[in-house]
């Protein structure tokens, strides 16, 4: 169990010690492969540690500076920070999460000749009561955890009807996020392949050989890993997220005036995206442990940076609690773990397989980018640009939802993954 790791060294040391994740229903003499029953317990001393700090927040001066043009506005972040203080009831929350969802931890082997260390998983797995209800493996991306899917399992295990087909729904935390542990060997050889091998040896060790990979942000980066070394596996691929990079011939197109009206918006948007709004992913995916060192000591600070990537790409205000909630999750195992994925996923290919892939693919659309309009044609990539290399079979669009339509517009996504299965 990590709260054990106290020997640990490196960036994330500090930290470990005011962890205490227990499992329940766990011995030494476990299988080291077998998922075990599991209790989320926050320890008080980390809690006591993080709300001090809270406490002690600094905001930024005010330049009068439109609302958004540098940043999260400080009189949002003065406001949510008086309320984490104050008022935000972690108690209440993890009661919740424990109460609502079944969670396990278990351990997957070494994912490959190139990183061969065991990979310590947190997970949901919520088993329908239906016997023809089929499995499914739901992969987030940052900022997120398995909570994401929090809104959907519901609906999913247990339809309104017996006309509604139920599925089988795993969750489980990327290493490092949530509660998940952090990885503890070389990173520098964990890509997009290790972590699909984490995700289907989870899969195996569940019995499940066949199911549906539901995927977004970063989680389609692994999914691209799913799609082609486990296909025989994959009944149908989901994603919310499934972008495409401009290339040079789609720019050159642009250039020449020859888009159609769609391509040129979606153009326009990933150029302003890449230009002006990709500075976050931009420290990730090079220097994310100078980057980790101030996130990690102030938990305001983290929240901020996760306000601004997440607010700028969906149509729904965050509350406080949902932001201070998900900055705790983030921080568990310390902030370089999360970020540091940027790293080994967001590559110019991150949402294209290694080969053309032949797995059913249903595309999921939701618009709703709101604070910076020349975004709003950011997630409205173009039908026959998937196509270059997925297996299209279904295809929707809705003009809300944002980023995180699972969460905001829970009944929209269940209607849809019902459809497709119905």
């Amino acid at each position: 169990m990590l709260a054990s790791r106290t020997g640990s060294t490196g960036p994330t040391a500090w930290i470990l010690p005011f962890l205490s994740l227990i499992t329940t229903a766990m011995s030494e003499t476990a299988p080291k492969y077998q998922p075990q029953p599991y209790t989320v317990n926050i320890s008080a001393k980390f809690l006591e540690n993080t709300w001090a700090k809270v406490g002690d927040f600094r905001n930024s001066a005010d330049i009068n500076a439109p609302p958004w043009f540098d940043g999260p506005p400080g009189s949002d972040i003065a406001s949510i920070a008086k309320h984490w203080a104050e008022e935000y009831d972690w108690s209440a929350t993890q009661a919740e999460i424990n109460a609502n969802f079944s969670h396990f931890y278990t351990t997957v082997p070494p994912p490959s000749a190139n990183y061969n260390e065991s990979v310590d998983l947190h997970f949901i797995h919520q088993r329908s009561e239906r016997e023809d209800a089929i499995p499914i493996i739901f992969l987030h991306g940052w900022p997120s955890t398995s909570l994401e899917w929090q809104n959907v399992i519901p609906g999913l295990v247990k339809p309104d009807n017996e006309n509604q087909p139920a599925f089988h729904v795993v969750a489980p935390d990327l290493p490092g996020f949530g509660f998940s542990p952090a990885l503890t060997g070389s990173r520098v050889n964990f890509g997009r392949k290790e972590y699909g091998a984490v995700f289907a040896s989870l899969m195996e060790q569940l019995g499940y050989d066949k199911y549906v990979l539901y995927s977004t942000d970063l989680g389609t980066g692994i999914a691209m890993s799913l799609i082609v070394d486990y296909k025989d596996h994959i009944i149908n691929h989901v994603s919310d997220f499934l972008l495409t990079f401009v290339t040079p011939a789609d720019q050159a197109r642009f250039d020449a005036n020859q888009t159609t009206p769609e391509e040129t918006a979606y153009i326009n948007s990933s150029n302003s995206f890449f230009d002006q709004h990709s500075g976050y992913s931009h420290m990730h995916r090079t220097y994310p442990l100078t980057l980790a060192y101030a996130l990690n000591d102030s938990p305001v600070g983290f929240l901020a940076w996760i306000y601004h990537l997440g607010q700028s790409g969906s149509d729904y205000q965050l509350s406080p609690d949902y932001l201070i909630t998900e900055t705790l999750m983030l921080s568990l195992q310390g902030v370089y773990s999360t970020i540091r994925a940027y790293k080994e996923l967001f590559t110019p290919t991150i949402f294209i397989p290694d080969v053309p892939f032949t797995v059913p693919t249903s595309v999921l659309q939701f618009g709703g980018w709101s604070h910076y309009a020349e975004l709003s044609g950011m997630t409205y990539t173009p039908r026959d640009w998937v196509e270059r290399t997925a297996n299209v079979t279904y295809f929707a669009r809705q003009s809300t939802g944002g980023h995180f339509p699972a969460y905001f517009e829970p009944d929209v996504v269940v209607g849809h993954i019902r459809k497709i299965f119905s």
